[in-house]
């Protein structure tokens, strides 16, 4: 890594700022004194301090005052939007950089109970439009820029080795999802949220006629032209699953990584009945957690808002025992999406300046946090994934 040249902070003259340092030196090594990875903070005025005693794994650029009291505040939201505004700069490991969140806060009860109140106030259907335009309606060369390029599919594969490629582990996934299911040519599915295409062109490929129903104009408008460029007669219908009516009865159902937009799994459930024949099955899979809505700040504030919640299995399980369905199989993938995560936001990294030069420095800053703090959850098992099928018995 190379030195970065810091001036001293335009608001503070130079012997203030070095009394102001030294306060926060103190303050630092108070709260990561107990930190288990080595990192250095480089202050505005170029001094540098290192916590640790092994040579550091990351390096914090604090580039003025702004930054350096988003720092001392501890406060991991404000550290967030100090990053994303371009007052820190992160070289280094970004992995262990994460390592920090158990040494600061992340107390922010207005914005968390704006979750609950927004759907309260303007439906859930308004809430999910608005949390899903926020987060995908972006050009899609922007997620591409991370997904598979061989296989665009947001959500985990499954590995059998660590140092799978993620298009080897995303197709033995279509294969487990496709032998059960027990589909074959002349089937129709409904897919809840196709996103860019990768499942549709993996059944379709196989003789499955696919539906997919999403609230992302972009996603439909990508799927409708990737449809015409392949050949293939996908229906595309916009809409909310909760909105979503029709007569028609499908051979399956495949949501990936879907179910974290649809808390309310006994309204979810209730659509399932009423869209699958009798004697087929459904594919589900998310990441979980095992307390409802637990959303850090930043991720309410930058990546998914609204009342997005990580599946929460044993909740899921009890509204499905209320019904005539059931799990025939059930995995834990929490291994499989930490590979998965990683390779995405090496794959981001790796086209940093292209993805600065289209969508911004802004955008290239908050998907990087994303990414690799998501990473990280699910290397310190704070997330699990299950993927499972579930079955409409006749």
């Amino acid at each position: 890594m190379g030195e970065t040249t810091l001036g001293t902070p335009p608001e503070r003259a130079p012997a203030a700022w070095s009394l102001v340092a030294k306060f926060l030196k103190a303050r630092f090594s108070r709260a990561f004194e107990q930190a288990s990875v080595p990192f250095e903070i480089h202050m505005p005025d170029r001094s540098v301090h290192r916590f640790g005693r092994a040579a550091a794994s990351f390096r914090l650029v604090l580039k003025n005052g702004s930054a350096v009291r988003a720092m001392a505040s501890l406060d991991e939201s404000r550290f967030a939007d100090a990053y994303l505004a371009g007052d820190i700069d992160i070289e280094g490991d970004m992995l262990r950089l994460f390592e920090l969140r158990t040494s600061m806060g992340d107390l922010h009860p207005l914005a968390s109970a704006w979750r609950f109140v927004q759907p309260l106030l303007f439906g859930q259907v308004h809430t999910n439009q608005k949390a899903i335009t926020s987060h995908y309606d972006i050009d899609p060369e922007f997620f591409l820029s991370f997904l598979d390029p061989q296989v665009p599919c947001y959500t985990q594969g499954v590995y059998e080795s660590d140092d799978e490629p993620l298009h080897v582990a995303m197709l033995r996934k279509f294969e487990y999802c496709f032998d059960r299911l027990q589909l074959k040519p002349g089937d129709h599915i409904l897919e809840i949220g196709p996103g860019w295409g990768g499942w549709f062109e993996y059944a379709a490929s196989r003789g499955v006629k696919c539906t997919g129903i999403t609230i992302s104009q972009v996603s439909v408008d990508f799927l409708n032209a990737k449809a015409k460029r392949l050949g293939y007669d996908w229906e595309i219908i916009y809409s909310d699953l909760l909105s979503y009516n029709t007569d028609r009865k499908y051979d399956a159902i495949v949501i990936m990584g879907v179910i974290e937009h649809l808390p309310k799994y006994d309204h979810v459930l209730q659509k399932f009945k009423s869209f699958l024949k009798p004697g087929r099955s459904i594919f589900l899979d998310g990441s979980a957690n095992v307390k409802k809505y637990q959303l850090s700040s930043f991720m309410v504030k930058y990546i998914y808002p609204g009342n997005h919640s990580f599946l929460i299995l044993h909740d899921l399980l009890e509204q499905l025992a209320a019904t005539p369905m059931r799990v025939t199989e059930l995995f834990n993938d929490r291994h499989s999406y930490f590979l998965t995560f990683r390779q995405w936001a090496r794959n981001f990294d790796s086209h940093r300046d292209a993805v600065i030069e289209r969508f911004g420095e802004f955008n290239y800053r908050r998907f990087r946090l994303y990414l690799w703090g998501a990473t990280y959850e699910f290397l310190s098992r704070s997330l699990d994934c299950y993927r499972m099928v579930i079955q409409y018995p006749k």
